[in-house]
């Protein structure tokens, strides 16, 4: 088990058109109480919806080794904050080199107003996922 661990979860957030696991990160500290857990501010961040914009995962890197590293600032906002991080938000277009578009020629970026749970599932969750957070905080 890494030291980090305490601070980091992983999930899977749904499977993907090609099978392929879409993960959420959580990273936050550890609470005393449910009551502090629950009064932590949520901010969800992702990555990859259109394949070919390499640089976010470059930037995902950063934000994922600054929220786990051990500076004072960084424990702060854990202490402060829970982060959903989905890294990769369309792993079945990066996987088949596509530049804009999912597996099935959609552009992720264009659905989140009325997402498929068959046809952009990733959207279709994320979206899920933001409900159930702010019905709980």
């Amino acid at each position: 088990n890494h030291p980090k661990s305490v601070y980091l979860k992983r999930e899977e957030l749904c499977k993907t058109l090609a099978g392929n696991s879409c993960d959420v990160l959580t990273i936050t500290a550890p609470a005393p109480t449910v009551e502090d857990l629950n009064s932590r501010v949520v901010t969800m961040l992702s990555a990859r919806v259109h394949p070919g914009e390499t640089n976010s995962s470059w930037i995902m890197q950063g934000i994922l080794d600054y929220l786990l590293s051990d500076s004072a600032e960084a424990a702060a906002l854990r202490e402060r904050f829970i982060f959903k991080v989905i890294p990769m938000l369309n792993p079945d277009g990066v996987i088949n080199g596509h530049y804009r578009t999912s597996l099935s020629g959609c552009d992720l970026n264009r659905r989140w107003s009325n997402p498929s749970k068959e046809r952009h599932p990733t959207i279709f969750h994320m979206k899920e996922l933001i409900k159930k957070i702010k019905k709980v905080s």
